[in-house]
């Protein structure tokens, strides 16, 4: 395949990423994620907030996924549909999942094999993770601030790794913070997309 023909394709991808909308709802979700389980981590074992912060967890986990689809849905019918258009999209094999599942197996092994402690620290478990699903991403469609976001992620994982916080409080705050740089990336991009696409005229007179 033609690289022009490549292009097309990850541009017709990028378009659904390019307004910042999956990076405003997906760092709230990890705000929220974040909050949760540095509660965990702080509350005593046992008592009725600690729990609850426990049950809440995989609520906000498989039921964040979900509520991220329609959180976006709805803004992009609001806000990008009638600016720059819908393109429906169907499902694409990644080309670049065996480089990605390599770098992931060897982050997981360096993880498991080497003598380090701080390897240990749940942080660098949570960096490496953000850091593999943002990469992917940002590689798939060829948007550098998702990769971005995701080297900021692993090298936040392994900061608080150093740190004194136990492995729950570390893994809190590098998804936190992950969810902030995606708020903030998430945020501009949209403001910047308003900018750049104004309603046509018909709108704003109808």
């Amino acid at each position: 395949m033609s690289n022009s023909i490549q292009d097309i394709q990850k541009q017709t991808y990028r378009y659904y990423y390019q307004d910042g909308l999956v990076e405003l709802a997906v760092g709230i979700l990890f705000l929220v994620i974040g909050l949760d389980t540095y509660l965990i981590s702080s509350l005593s074992p046992g008592s009725p907030a600690a729990i609850a912060a426990w049950i809440a967890l995989p609520l906000l986990t498989v039921g964040g996924i979900y509520g991220v689809g329609r959180f976006v849905k709805n803004l992009k019918e609001r806000h990008v549909h009638h600016r720059t258009g819908y393109i429906e999209y169907v499902p694409k094999r990644n080309p670049y999942r065996w480089v990605i599942s390599g770098i992931g197996l060897a982050l997981i092994l360096a993880v498991i094999l080497l003598p380090y402690d701080w390897l240990q620290k749940g942080s660098v478990a949570g960096g490496t993770l953000l850091f593999i699903i943002l990469t992917s991403i940002g590689i798939q469609v060829d948007l550098k601030r998702l990769i971005l976001v995701g080297s900021l992620s692993l090298i936040i994982g392994a900061g608080f790794a150093f740190s004194s916080l136990s492995d729950n409080a570390s893994l809190a705050a590098t998804i936190a913070a992950a969810g902030l740089i995606l708020v903030l990336t998430g945020s501009f991009s949209f403001r910047k997309y308003l900018n750049e696409n104004p309603l046509p005229e018909e709108d704003l007179h109808g």
